[in-house]
């Protein structure tokens, strides 16, 4: 059979080379896409090609359009098939237009009907009751004078999020009513009061097959960056039984075919139930976490899809571990560098290095030693050590071998410092 050609979406990220790293055995040519010209999976030895294509939020119809012409052209090229493999946020946006793309053409995602039951996050509100499942309280509020409800005020403390959103954006804890009325004030768009469940985060993955859940793991991040909010820097892998039962219920309550992924919180002790407190319709920041741990998500995603025999799903090994080395070398500052001023500082140095008369490989060393410099730990320094002894020995998560770790963590951030002068979002929320 002709091997597909396959098209990974947001390349600039280290999740779109993990991707690219699964699927390259079975894929005769390898397409990288993103709205932006230079990419971490463009500087890759995986990738056959890159096309800069528009925004999915900026403009999500012409992404779509962008999408569907490319695979066109493969097809009248190659006879196809084409597969496309969306990566990041864009993944509900594709699942909805499949039908713009031509016969031949099949797009990795989830179904529509089932990621409407999740996304946004207030349908899933809605979804839990039907599923069995067990969740924190939830509450949607939609009217701007929400916070005088007697019964809004009645649920503090209650953690507040948007309805959409990638990760902890917009994610706040609220103690009273002065505090919530003023967080309220600031947000126009739906909004959910959500009790707070006790114990720590875990992620759970799996795939699923529309009816069952027929591979499964689970980690939890040891650090984050930053500590309250932000992407896991340091992961270990966790037994995922405790999560099982609840997985295999969102599997057959929405349909689920493809990758799932789910947020829950737990107190470790067996005789707690874990609480269900998010579904993310897309892959998961970790995702080269959990491959590295034993299950190759990407390419039973990718042989799913393709109507190909599944290779063995594979068990994660239990108490595996893997940092992201920007981001747990900024974890290690503990209270002497806050997340605003770290992220502000690298910004503002790249803006800075831009324009400075220097070549491009030295103003990517500068901006990687600005990250990751060792002065900042002068204020926590027994602190900093504590965690970088546990997290000494975890592998390096950052995908193929043959480009550094060092390239690899500035291309990531510097593709998209290039074009929006900001840091991406998956580097700061997991």
């Amino acid at each position: 059979m002709t091997k597909p050609v396959i098209i990974i979406t947001y390349a600039r990220s280290l999740m779109a080379l993990t991707v690219a790293q699964s699927v390259r055995p079975i894929t005769g040519r390898l397409i990288g896409v993103d709205s932006v010209d230079w990419t971490v999976l463009g500087f890759s030895r995986l990738c056959d090609e890159t096309r800069c294509i528009p925004d999915p939020n900026e403009t999500p119809n012409d992404y779509v359009q962008a999408l569907a012409a490319l695979s066109r052209e493969c097809l009248e090229e190659t006879g196809g098939p084409v597969l496309v493999m969306p990566v990041f946020e864009d993944t509900p946006l594709l699942a909805e237009h499949r039908d713009a793309f031509p016969a031949g053409v099949t797009v990795a995602a989830p179904p529509a009907k089932a990621i409407a039951q999740v996304h946004p996050k207030d349908r899933l509100a809605r979804s839990v009751e039907a599923w069995g499942v067990p969740a924190p309280e939830t509450q949607v509020l939609t009217e701007p004078d929400a916070a005088q409800r007697p019964d809004v005020e009645d649920a503090l403390p209650a953690i507040l999020k948007p309805a959409e959103g990638c990760g902890g954006r917009g994610i706040t804890l609220v103690d009273d009513p002065e505090t919530l009325e003023a967080e309220l004030d600031d947000r126009d768009d739906t909004t959910l009061v959500q009790s707070p469940a006790p114990g720590e985060d875990y992620c759970v993955t799996a795939m699923a097959d529309g009816e069952t859940v027929f591979a499964l793991s689970a980690y939890r991040n040891l650090e984050q960056f930053p500590p309250q909010s932000g992407a896991g820097a340091l992961r270990e892998t966790v037994d995922a039984a405790p999560f099982q039962s609840a997985m295999e219920k969102i599997a057959r309550g929405t349909g689920w075919t493809g990758t799932l992924q789910a947020d829950f919180r737990w107190t470790g002790e067996a005789g707690d139930t874990p609480q269900l407190i998010e579904i993310n319709a897309r892959l998961w920041a970790g995702i080269t976490h959990s491959v590295h741990s034993g299950v190759d998500y990407p390419l039973l995603l990718a042989k799913q899809a393709l109507g190909e025999p599944l290779p063995d799903a594979g068990e994660p090994e239990i108490g595996y571990r893997s940092k992201l080395p920007f981001l747990w070398l900024a974890g290690l500052t503990g209270k002497s560098l806050d997340e605003a001023d770290y992220l502000a500082q690298i910004e503002e140095n790249w803006r800075e290095l831009r324009e400075a008369d220097a070549s491009l490989v030295d103003r990517i060393g500068q901006l990687w030693q600005d990250m990751t410099d060792f002065e900042t730990l002068k204020d926590d320094i027994d602190a900093a050590l504590e965690r970088s002894r546990r997290g000494g020995d975890a592998d390096v998560d950052v995908g193929p071998s043959e480009a550094g770790s060092t390239a690899l963590g500035s291309l990531f951030i510097l593709s998209h410092l290039l074009r929006y002068g900001r840091l991406p979002a998956e580097v700061k929320h997991d």
